[in-house]
């Protein structure tokens, strides 16, 4: 009886340790989901635990979860306490609603409370699970090294800090372990248990454990040997992928001097990069590239004259300057700093801090900041502009024949590759067949996007591979992209017409918002980052333009409408284009969860669709397999045999294949009666094979087991002699 009480105390003590190592992978989820109640969760693993120490019989056990469960949803999604007429009728009305759900396959419609269900019932396959490994296999290290795994990647992964945590687990597994090795011990060697002999293996394995959690507890940490790899990862991400214009996995956005090899899906990016003040939203300039390679952007070296300005001066960037009169200021704050500044259409000065210079350069049209002679990175400084205004008549008169008088210098915006697909050019000049003027011939390849079923995308965005052109892809294949898509198409097929135009860089207008003042303010950010168009056309000069789906075009362009032209018709500023949506270039990436319902979905679809074919060879292969277990004896030993070979020669492997071999000869038909012994079960079976190879295994077996003799057993000529005897129950 007191070894009874004795095993049953040490079984407690089991549980009380696992029920501690349940708690830590149950904390880190609870705060990751933002999940509150944890104290429910925790009362139903203590609750399963229980059931198991006390062996409660399935059919109160199974009763009593379920009665715990429906009261945990009564208590989180009700205002109801206790099973009330309220409560059962949410219960069942609930179970209809995810029965219908779940049939109809419409997983959007399953409710958090079944959700919750669905949680409690991993947890409670997870106890059953562990009081297996407890109670049969007295082994538990599997679950111990899977705690520590999934403990180390949130802390290294994931904003859970688990120095702790790791620190509690590795005591917990260890003390559990080592005492299911004492456990495991005794039943190995059949040795009855008494407190001496617990107290023998168990005291100095506590105090062994408990010294050394309090030595690596108190003592000081030394520096990680390795770096921590998250930022690492972080950084090669961005510099394979410096931005949009990312080939190659996924990168992030935000702005990069790398575009060589555009496409690829990228992650955004809610870091802010400016805030600045100025009254109506502008688009953010940095550079334009002028050289297209088919698979992205490069920028030509030749005739790259820089002008130098100082503070003050009157900025010379290659775009008019709208009327003095409707002059504006824009003031920055920068988060994240950059040697060039980011200027709004119709700049006319810049002012910075006393001693700094800005270099324009006439090929990229990137103003960079200097101080004494030194690239500096501002934290801050002001931009006053106009907002550039174009004539409507001035534009309508822009022929193509005013292109032939054009100079050398415009050639280079003129560029295309000798590899561009003809079908390309052929659809630039589809699209502007009906128009006049090279203002609606522009115009017109930008209205092609949204009204021919080109979509917005960021996540599934193709990478042009081997000879393919990335704008030929864009346009004929996927339909499917980013800014950088749109912009690329818009400045190849207009250069296809012989207009000049070029690919910029920069940022969109950002999220409208209040200074602490309240002055109107707009906050950039990376996801804000953003490529669009500028065309030239003899006579008016660059001009911006928007093809990407969901903009509003390149800062407030007005339009100078001449009224009194009886000629030309009016055509209000615009209208064609998009409104601005709320939050500009912000990413369409479907979350982890609607991308697994989506998978899910396709999934039970592709089941409805073929669900004879399924029930047909699933029968089929329960067939299979039903015939193949029906004569297991036969094939079975042509695997045990090369699987005891891999093993050690030594009496471990002796004693499993033994046992092996008792199971297949029951399996073959010569079966073990109850109380037999292995002598005479080994007689039994010499006689009907007509050998001594039984009784020479027993005899080893036996003198391996009670004797504890097994140095001298010839481990090759016994595993000769199991092979021989197993083969022959397979005729």
């Amino acid at each position: 009886m007191k070894s009874g009480i004795q095993q049953k105390t040490l079984q407690g003590i089991f549980y009380i340790l696992v029920f501690f190592l349940l708690r830590e992978w149950l904390y880190p989820v609870m705060e990751l989901t933002d999940t509150s109640h944890i104290s429910i969760f925790l009362a139903f693993i203590a609750i399963c635990l229980v059931f198991s120490y006390f062996s409660v019989p399935w059919w109160l056990s199974g009763p009593g979860k379920l009665v715990y469960v429906a009261w945990i949803l009564i208590i989180v999604y009700t205002n109801e306490v206790f099973f009330t007429r309220e409560a059962i009728s949410f219960l069942f009305g609930d179970l209809v609603i995810n029965m219908a759900a779940l049939f109809n396959r419409d997983w959007l419609l399953v409710t958090d409370s079944f959700r919750t269900v669905l949680f409690l019932s991993l947890l409670w396959m997870t106890a059953y699970l562990i009081h297996h490994w407890i109670t049969v296999r007295l082994n538990i290290f599997l679950f111990f090294f899977m705690t520590v795994i999934f403990i180390g990647a949130l802390d290294t992964f994931s904003p859970y800090a688990g120095d702790g945590a790791i620190l509690r687990v590795m005591i917990l597994g260890l003390l559990l372990s080592g005492l299911l090795k004492v456990a495991q011990i005794f039943e190995l060697n059949q040795i009855s248990p008494s407190e001496r002999k617990y107290g023998f293996l168990i005291v100095p394995l506590v105090l062994l454990v408990a010294v050394s959690g309090s030595i690596g507890y108190l003592l000081p940490k030394a520096g990680p040997i390795w770096a921590d790899p998250v930022p690492y990862i972080q950084t090669f991400a961005k510099s394979s992928s410096t931005g949009p214009g990312s080939s190659g996995g996924i990168g992030k956005i935000g702005y990069g001097e790398d575009d060589s090899e555009l496409g690829g899906a990228f992650l955004s990016d809610p870091t802010v990069v400016f805030e600045v003040m100025v009254q109506t939203p502008q688009y953010w300039k940095i550079e334009t590239k002028d050289t297209y390679t088919s698979k992205g952007w490069e920028q030509s070296v030749a005739s790259n004259e820089i002008q130098n300005y100082t503070v003050g001066d009157v900025l010379d960037t290659g775009i008019k300057v709208g009327p003095e009169e409707d002059q504006d200021i824009a003031i920055y704050s920068f988060e994240l700093r950059y040697p060039f500044l980011m200027y709004p259409y119709g700049s006319v000065a810049a002012n910075a801090d006393e001693g700094t210079t800005f270099s324009i350069s006439n090929n990229t049209q990137k103003i960079e900041t200097y101080q004494q002679n030194d690239v500096v990175e501002l934290a801050e400084y002001s931009i006053s502009f106009s907002e550039p205004k174009f004539s409507l008549t001035a534009l309508r008169a822009t022929t193509p024949e005013s292109l032939e008088q054009l100079s050398p210098e415009f050639d280079r915006y003129l560029q295309l590759p000798e590899s561009l697909p003809e079908r390309v050019s052929e659809l630039a000049r589809t699209i502007t067949a009906d128009e006049e003027s090279l203002y609606n011939k522009a115009r017109a390849i930008e209205r092609y996007f949204p009204q021919n079923g080109f979509v917005y995308d960021q996540s599934n965005v193709a990478v042009p591979e081997g000879d393919q052109d990335y704008v030929d892809q864009f346009l004929f294949e996927t339909n499917r992209g980013y800014c950088d898509n749109f912009s690329t198409s818009m400045v190849v097929m207009l250069r296809t017409l012989g207009i000049p135009s070029r690919w910029v860089k920069g940022f969109a207008e950002g999220e409208e918002m209040r200074a602490d003042n309240g002055d109107k303010m707009f906050q950039i950010t990376n996801n804000n980052a953003h490529s669009w168009v500028e065309a030239y056309f003899p006579g008016v000069g660059w001009m911006p333009f928007e093809p990407t789906i969901g903009f509003s075009g390149a800062g407030n362009i007005d339009f100078d409408l001449e009224l009194n032209t009886p000629d030309v018709p009016v055509e209000p500023p615009a209208p064609e284009k998009p409104e601005k949506p709320e939050v500009t270039d912000t990413p369409v990436n479907k979350s982890i969860s609607e991308r697994l319902t989506e998978t899910i979905q396709k999934f039970g679809s592709w089941i409805a669709d073929n669900r004879g074919l399924i029930i047909w060879w699933s029968l089929v292969a329960i067939a299979i397999i039903a015939v193949l277990f029906r004569v297991r004896q036969k094939w079975l030993p042509k695997l045990l045999v090369p699987y005891y070979r891999l093993h050690k020669e030594d009496w471990r492997t002796f004693e499993k294949s033994y046992h092996r071999l008792l199971k297949q000869l029951a399996l073959y038909g010569i079966e073990r009666r109850e109380g037999q012994t292995l002598q005479s079960y080994a007689d039994y079976v010499d006689k009907f094979f007509g050998s001594q190879d039984m009784k020479k295994l027993t005899n080893a077996y036996e003198r391996g087991f009670y004797g504890k003799n097994n140095d001298s057993l010839e481990w090759l000529k016994l595993r000769e002699i199991w092979e021989n005897l197993i083969n022959r129950t397979s005729s």
